[in-house]
């Protein structure tokens, strides 16, 4: 059996104060990438992941110790630290091996509201897109 690995990253964002977002970042073992904003207009952060296999956290082993359940909402996590206005997109594409292939685009704004599309959403666009039933359409799997 393989291991499922990935990558994820988000695009740029201002937010609200640098160092309570870095300090989230740290928290959850995300890396902080910035750019320059426009004269006059603050920095554009943003954030990508290098845990072991490439994903968006989704647990915190502390928060499991002492209440059993350990699982974050990243995306009700990061809203707060966004600018109001902001979007935040972040997609995660990943792997194991060449049996599955995974991908999915969250975007959230400071609300918390969030859209969401996957890979696998492919086969309901094709079917209705060609007039064919989506049983007709095999995996991208073995």
């Amino acid at each position: 059996m393989a291991d499922w690995c990935g990558t994820a990253r988000s695009n740029y964002f201002h937010v609200r104060d640098e160092g309570a977002f870095r300090a989230w970042a740290e928290k959850r073992n995300l890396r902080v990438f910035e750019r320059s904003g426009t004269e006059g207009s603050p920095k554009f952060f943003g954030v990508y992941s290098e845990d072991h296999y490439g994903g968006w956290p989704s647990l915190d082993i502390e928060l499991e110790e002492d209440s059993g359940d350990g699982s974050i909402d990243l995306y009700a996590e990061l809203a707060p630290h966004l600018l109001e206005g902001q979007i935040a997109v972040l997609m995660e594409i990943g792997a194991e091996n060449h049996r599955y292939l995974t991908g999915v685009a969250v975007a959230l704004d400071h609300t918390g509201k969030t859209a969401e599309i996957t890979l696998d959403e492919i086969y309901k666009s094709a079917a209705t897109a060609f007039g064919v039933d989506i049983g007709e359409i095999t995996s991208c799997s073995y």
